[in-house]
């Protein structure tokens, strides 16, 4: 199950929290998730969203209204965690500081064997690296390398989560192809494919926000729409999104 929280900020807040701020936001959702009688090991959440601007690696939210998704297989503990989440008053990120206002359920895709995904929080493909030493280059988005690390932990997480060697033996074929505009615009702007992020031990970790196409088994596309990809999703990690397919367009009319 997946839903959106709307927050109004209050009047007065400073609006301000860190660039890379899912750190806060996991030590809120734990803070919350241990007064509830229901876990889950398979949760995931997004970075805040809404309009804001990037002033010295700080966020400063300029609008009104500020979101955040969440999301879970199971439908009971997303309900009691956003229940919980509610019965606060206020919620506070760093400087910015909200009020619960609505929730909205985001009604489940079509699981297909293709299907495209924009990532709504940095997904991380591989384990961390030494701080000390020099930061070894990050995974070529196309490589085989970064593909078969995601299928992996996948796997690792679908086997932890219950599924049985037979199914997981279904689950073979993943092929992760990104968008090649946004490889191409990357490149022409000489920028990296991936930044730098600190996990919730402040080990530091390879993160890539892209859009790619996923071809894999229907029930993984659920698995991970669900769940997220990559490594430390219950960190608000590798938080995907459905790309809609645009319209067929129409057909020109005949006089």
């Amino acid at each position: 199950m997946r839903l959106k929280i709307s927050f109004l900020k209050v009047h007065g807040s400073n609006g301000m929290v860190p660039l890379h701020h899912q750190k806060i936001i996991s030590a809120f959702m734990d803070e919350v998730i241990e007064e509830l009688p229901i876990k889950s090991t398979q949760y995931t959440f997004s970075s805040l969203k809404g309009t804001s601007k990037v002033l010295n690696g700080q966020i400063r939210f300029l609008s009104s209204k500020v979101s955040l998704v969440i999301s879970a297989p199971e439908e009971e503990f997303v309900m009691a965690l956003v229940k919980k989440i509610f019965d606060r008053r206020l919620v506070s990120f760093a400087k910015l500081t909200l009020v619960p206002k609505s929730y909205q359920v985001i009604s489940e895709p079509e699981f297909q064997t293709v299907m495209k995904y924009v990532c709504i929080s940095p997904l991380i493909p591989d384990e961390p690296f030494d701080n000390m030493q020099t930061p070894p280059p990050p995974l070529e988005p196309s490589s085989q390398e970064f593909s078969d690390f995601l299928f992996n932990s996948i796997l690792d997480r679908m086997e932890k989560a219950g599924y049985t060697e037979s199914q997981l033996n279904e689950y073979a074929e993943f092929e992760i192809t990104p968008d090649p505009g946004y490889i191409q615009r990357v490149i022409d702007s000489q920028k990296k494919f991936a930044r730098i992020y600190k996990n919730n031990s402040n080990h530091t970790i390879y993160g890539y926000l892209l859009p790619f196409s996923l071809h894999a088994h229907p029930e993984v596309q659920k698995f991970i729409w669900q769940s997220g990809m990559g490594l430390y999703t219950y960190q608000g990690f590798g938080m995907l999104d459905v790309v809609p397919e645009a319209p067929p367009a129409s057909e020109p009319l005949v006089p």
